[in-house]
């Protein structure tokens, strides 16, 4: 290959690799504009007879119920211009939660009979809630001041706390005041004393509990310390027992894998459930059988997300797929979901490698250095790393997460630039 067409190659491979970047951190077209596919949440009611999830149809979500088994698709939910989703059964069975988010991206908080009748606001628009469960004769929401949502750690102290409301919509309290970065998979216990949720604490994600009676938070008691980080999780008082979504020990570190695990905890053995290598999140109890319902998060980690409802049997491992009668886009998306591939993360890696091996030839052919392009690669993967720590102490910790994994995914990419220019070298020789 002549060295000017080899240059004119790495050009070319420079502006689509610069490009597919450029669109990533400016575009902010929402990413679910047109999207058809479910949500991230699913529930199983009391009997195991139902399931309530959302369902997106040309960008629209709304909530929808199903059959255990698939069957009988049913749409309870018909927003206009808002998204449901996260929707939550109250214990009798007749009351359906859900949130609502408006243009602003300002989730509020929804009852409705558990057909989706008769819908009733309980939050207004100056707090944002995330999560919410019902107790016998209130409701628990995690809710933050709307105005801070989208605000990274540092640039606001306002943060997320537990709050109550009345069935009707009355009473709204604030139960803690602790501005917490995250908090996450509320959850109540069977008495309705305690509540659950996952709080960001150090390097990892921990179940706590807030005591309803004393009004104080501490770690849950129930999870024990051999457990670790997880992320996700479902607790069964009656069975004793809990499951959660954890890093694979097969993971590889430039794309963690999230496994479904199950702790017996009257055994104190944990077991790994999944084997899927994707991300597994939204874990739930049957009630009646030994059964657990999830979501595989089965384009990990892409975007818009893509998931799978699926079933596994917890002594036997035994795992289904839970096919639906879903409705089927009516819009044509070619050119967004064709935008989609070429800026995705995939294609950037496949460009940066491609333009590392096109410079390693040029260099070649030119000063006869076929390796100055992969190591000038991984030394800079190593400064962004080291970068990462600084982003991450000085603004928000996902920031530097985010560039942390960027570094990782430049490894690979110069290694195969090394090789190629250890295989020129060799090949060149022996034309000689």
């Amino acid at each position: 290959m002549k060295q000017k067409t080899v240059l004119y190659a790495s050009l070319i491979c420079l502006v689509l690799l610069a490009a597919s970047i450029s669109y990533n951190f400016l575009n902010e077209e929402d990413q679910y504009l047109g999207f058809t596919g479910l949500g991230d949440s699913v529930k199983l009611s009391e009997d195991d007879r139902k399931f309530y999830f959302s369902y997106y149809q040309d960008g629209i979500e709304s909530i929808y119920r199903a059959n255990s088994d698939g069957s009988a698709v049913e749409q309870l939910t018909h927003p206009d211009e808002q998204r449901h989703r996260k929707p939550a059964l109250s214990p009798n069975g007749e009351k359906l939660l859900y949130l609502s988010e408006n243009r602003d991206r300002i989730q509020s908080l929804y009852i409705a009979d558990v057909n989706g009748e008769n819908p009733k606001k309980l939050t207004d628009d100056t707090i944002h809630v995330e999560e919410a469960v019902f107790s016998e004769n209130e409701i628990y929401f995690v809710g933050m001041p709307a105005e801070a949502v989208g605000k990274a750690e540092g640039e606001t102290k306002e943060g997320f706390d537990l709050h109550s409301v009345d069935l009707d919509g009355e009473n709204e309290q604030k139960l803690t005041d602790q501005d917490h970065f995250t908090m996450n998979h509320l959850a109540i216990s069977t008495d309705g004393s305690e509540l659950y949720y996952t709080l960001f604490n150090g390097n990892r994600d921990q179940i706590y509990a807030y005591h309803v009676e004393d009004k104080r938070e501490s770690m849950a008691d129930w999870v024990p310390t051999e457990v670790g980080s997880l992320y996700d999780y479902d607790y069964d008082e009656e069975k004793q027992a809990f499951t959660y979504t954890d890093v694979s020990e097969e993971s590889d570190s430039s794309l963690f894998k999230y496994e479904l695990y199950y702790r017996d905890l009257d055994e104190g053995e944990t077991k790994q459930l999944t084997t899927l290598e994707s991300s597994v999140v939204s874990p739930d109890f049957f009630h009646q059988s030994d059964k657990i319902a999830f979501l595989e998060y089965t384009n990990w980690s892409g975007h818009p997300e893509k998931y799978q409802l699926k079933t596994v049997a917890i002594n036997t491992g035994e795992m289904n797929n839970v096919t639906m009668d879903l409705p089927e886009s009516t819009n044509s998306h070619w050119l967004r979901e064709a935008l989609n591939i070429l800026t995705s993360s995939t294609t950037i890696a496949i460009l940066y490698t491609v333009l590392l091996c096109l410079v390693t030839l040029y260099f070649f052919k030119k000063s006869g250095k076929p390796y100055r392009t992969g190591l000038i690669s991984l030394l800079l993967a190593v400064a962004v790393f080291m970068s990462s720590f600084i982003f991450g102490m000085l603004t928000n910790p996902w920031v530097g997460i985010a560039i942390s994994i960027v570094a990782i995914g430049m490894v690979p990419s110069s290694l195969i630039a090394l090789l190629i220019g250890f295989l020129i070298r060799k090949f060149s020789k022996k034309s000689k």
